[in-house]
């Protein structure tokens, strides 16, 4: 396992491959190997897509990780899918949604399947994407399966979230139900070249409102074309130098830390590990310490659980 990590912070992608199947399989090296890792973390910056089936997430991806390659970035990519009822694994496979930018040495592309999990994400994604961090890739995108009323999830996970739509769809208004308009840092209306792109964007405009000190730009574009792209990547650019320079990466860091806390606090105590509430000071704590790099979230979350002993039943 040690060597494996050192191949890893090498930029060996053979490596990567190995250690996201360990965390697929929930195996227990896996613990391990991001334990070794998560110091090595917290440098790339994570974007996730999410959006109504067929939007063309994937083509979007796509298009930027050849415009980000252009400008000399490192890319990861992790495209959560439907999970096949024969096989557990992943329906649509990573070399037909991107076989050409796949093959480029900067660029490492993984399928997960969500097995079941109703966010949208597979239980594993961000142990993976960790992976690709500290593999040295500088940005990583995250594709999630679709929208809904769970894919808000991804909000709480990646630095900038990017909500597609597209005309002439009626996901438009369920997407607007769903709490959609509410998590995005950048909104894309694809396809543009279907026509009644102005409709959807004049809707996003009157809808969207500044957050933060930041209005969520549209970017109309036409991804099999490539019409928009270069605008789309330089509004990520600036979303990541704004979230830096204002302070707000660092409490998306904490949000996501807490989330992941608690998550694997609750994987913990379905295994029996102990019992307990995570709640009071010492949550704050551990959560800023995992933000900050001291400590990583399996360690908090035994160590929370550790800090609420089992009551003792009465005789």
């Amino acid at each position: 396992m040690r060597d494996l990590v050192a191949a890893l912070l090498q930029g060996d992608k053979r490596a990567a491959g190995k250690l996201i199947s360990l965390i697929e399989d929930d195996e227990p090296e896996a613990v391990d190997a991001l334990q070794r890792i998560y110091p090595h973390t917290g440098r790339a910056h994570v974007v996730g897509f999410t959006g109504p089936p067929g939007v063309g997430k994937s083509s979007l991806i796509n298009r930027l990780v050849r415009t980000f390659r252009a400008r000399g970035k490192t890319i990861g990519v992790v495209a959560v899918d439907p999970t096949s009822p024969y096989t557990g694994g992943a329906v649509l496979g990573d070399r037909i949604r991107m076989a050409d930018t796949g093959i480029d040495p900067g660029v490492f592309i993984r399928s997960m399947a969500t097995r079941g999990h109703a966010g949208g994400l597979a239980l594993a994604t961000f142990d993976a994407v960790r992976v690709l961090d500290a593999m040295g890739s500088q940005v990583v995108f995250v594709e999630t399966v679709g929208a809904g009323q769970s894919e808000v999830e991804i909000a709480t996970r990646a630095h900038t979230v990017v909500v597609v739509e597209m005309p002439l769809t009626g996901d438009v208004v369920q997407t607007m139900k769903a709490g959609i308009l509410e998590i995005g840092d950048v909104y894309v209306v694809n396809k543009v070249d279907l026509g009644n792109a102005d409709v959807l964007v004049a809707n996003l405009k009157f809808q969207l409102a500044a957050r933060e000190g930041w209005t969520p730009p549209i970017v109309r574009t036409a991804a099999l074309e490539g019409q928009g792209i270069e605008e789309l990547a330089d509004v990520l650019e600036r979303h990541a130098i704004f979230l830096e320079r204002s302070g707000f990466r660092h409490g998306r860091e904490v949000a996501r830390a807490r989330q992941e806390i608690l998550e694997t606090a609750q994987r913990l105590l379905v295994r029996g590990v102990s019992e307990g509430s995570p709640t009071g000071p010492l949550f704050d704590r551990l959560a800023n310490a995992v933000a900050d790099r001291e400590t990583d979230p399996h360690a908090a979350a035994r160590k929370l659980l550790e800090s609420h002993p089992k009551k003792k039943r009465p005789r």
